[in-house]
């Protein structure tokens, strides 16, 4: 069964690199990031084209679960070119999957929560000042609380109130699609440079600790979305929802949620612990980076 998916995404491989050779050499895609955004639009083939295609799909295979059984999360702390190879083939395996089931085991499950209390009690005591210093300048930058909170939908569906911090101006309404990015109006100066470095998000550390939340895990959602959701992104909601997750550090951040199911469903049937310390290597990298923000 293993090989019959190998041979088959190697031909999809090859059929969409010939189809994106074509639209490359009319195109004006010269970086990752160029593909990646032309990506979402015309499909992986771009994308494929662009990092050489099958070659190097073949040369990162060894990494990938039709080889390892289950994603350990190997593939992101590779080199640039085959990490991108692991996004596409992240994404051929969502589109193949239609269904989703949730890995679970006491061990893991015990192991996660003691590892999420553990790390959102040290965070919070190290960001200490820095969350002071956070609250002091969101407080002289614009009128309004400190905080925000905000209805969301964690496992099974149950909702919850996520904390962060205050990073648009207080009339702002509650419950509208996030900012895209720094330029919408909504965000405030001080907004911009905490969303950029990701210290909007560490009150959710709060949440850790109440168990509503896991360091890692699907980004929960605002209940209007929910509500709209179809029985296959429903499925997103069968694991405990997290601060950082895969999608919060794909290519595809940069667009919603729902409209990138296949990240969260990926790790909802692969999560294990390795998986889960490689996302958090990789949150960090990109929060320094500062490309992390969502």
């Amino acid at each position: 069964m293993a090989m019959k998916r190998w041979e088959y995404a190697n031909a999809v491989v090859e059929q969409d690199v010939a189809e994106g050779e074509a639209l490359l050499s009319s195109s004006s895609v010269t970086t990752a990031s160029d593909c990646a955004t032309r990506a979402h639009e015309e499909g992986p083939r771009l994308f494929l084209a662009w990092s050489d295609g099958h070659e190097l799909s073949r040369d990162s295979a060894r990494w990938f679960p039709e080889h390892t059984g289950r994603d350990r999360g190997l593939w992101l702390l590779l080199g640039t070119r085959l990490r991108q190879q692991g996004w596409l083939r992240l994404a051929f395996d969502g589109r193949e999957h239609v269904g989703v089931w949730a890995t679970s085991c006491a061990t893991y499950d015990l192991i996660k929560r003691m590892f999420d209390l553990a790390m959102a009690f040290v965070l919070l005591v190290l960001a200490a000042p820095l969350m002071l210093i956070a609250a002091l300048l969101i407080r002289l930058d614009s009128p309004g609380p400190v905080l925000f909170c905000q209805e969301r939908v964690g496992q099974d569906g149950k909702g919850f109130l996520l904390w962060k911090f205050r990073s648009m101006y207080a009339d702002a309404p509650r419950y509208a699609p996030s900012p895209a990015s720094d330029c919408d109006p909504r965000v405030t100066r001080v907004g911009r440079a905490l969303r950029r470095g990701s210290v909007d998000e560490l009150p959710q550390l709060i949440n850790v600790l109440r168990g509503e939340m896991s360091l890692v895990g699907p980004r929960p959602e605002m209940p209007f979305i929910v509500e709209a959701y179809t029985s296959r992104q429903r499925q997103r909601l069968a694991v405990k929802p997290g601060i950082t997750g895969l999608w919060q550090i794909s290519p595809a951040r940069a667009w919603p949620i729902h409209e990138n199911l296949g990240y969260d469903l990926h790790y909802i049937r692969h999560r294990n612990l390795a998986l889960d310390g490689a996302i958090l290597l990789s949150t960090i990298v990109a929060v320094v980076r500062g490309v992390g923000a969502v």
